[in-house]
């Protein structure tokens, strides 16, 4: 998905020629969101004993809601093309998951996606009339928020993935400002973190390697945004 959709925006690009197309087919959109949102994931944990050994194993599935907002700024190139850039300003939080609660061991867990990008092509469908698609690929940052009763802390991880959303735009009478609607779906690249300590690092003190890796992280958002056009009102 990734490679097509940069081939895709280079052909694009190079295609169109300074001298090959009027400049007034080129426009600009800017746009302000509000999104909700549902994620899930499956996260296993694996607990190495403090002489080395392959501990516990567990493995669980999460699912949460959150909202955010967004704001994107689009080049429209024609009548059904454009190149957009979003950018979430708001972190993206679990729940706080606790653990051994109500002992001196109690540890509490949570997760920030932060800075949440989007790179993307929107395209509109000919065959009906404020339709679009979109496709992108999107990144993000995992700030790891944990209170261990051990005293590990986990190391923040980064993470790609890909968008693909369906949308509905609508020009409000006469003017350049139009209301967007939209649902996506997202999906993330499988991440892995550990409490810092290596596999031959083992001791008394530090309890052992802890490792999470995160797989089927995915999620469903609907968004709503208003836009204004400049230019070329393929928006």
């Amino acid at each position: 998905m990734k490679k097509i959709i940069t081939t895709l925006a280079v052909l694009l690009l190079t295609t169109f020629s300074a001298n090959a197309f009027d400049r007034s087919m080129l426009g600009v959109t800017a746009g302000i969101a509000a999104n909700q949102s549902v994620f899930g994931a499956t996260a296993k944990q694996t607990n190495n004993s403090d002489t080395n050994t392959r501990g516990s194993i567990k493995q669980e599935h999460g699912v949460f809601t959150d909202s955010h907002k967004s704001g994107f700024i689009e080049l429209n190139v024609g009548q059904w093309v454009s190149i957009g850039y979003e950018h979430t300003p708001d972190s993206i939080s679990t729940p706080e998951n606790k653990t051994r609660e109500n002992t001196a061991l109690e540890s509490k867990v949570s997760v920030d996606f932060n800075d949440l990008n989007t790179t993307y092509l929107k395209v509109n469908l000919p065959f009906a009339t404020g339709m679009y698609a979109r496709a992108g690929v999107v990144s993000t940052d995992l700030d790891i928020k944990e209170t261990m009763g051990s005293g590990s802390t986990y190391s923040n991880v980064s993470t790609d993935g890909t968008v693909l959303g369906l949308g509905y735009n609508k020009l409000l009478g006469d003017s350049r400002v139009a209301l967007r609607i939209e649902g996506s779906y997202l999906e993330f690249d499988d991440v892995m973190t550990s409490n810092g300590v290596s596999s031959t690092g083992a001791t008394v003190a530090n309890g052992g390697r802890n490792q999470i890796d995160g797989s089927n992280l995915e999620g469903l958002s609907a968004k709503v945004a208003l836009t204004i056009t400049l230019g070329n009102l393929n928006n």
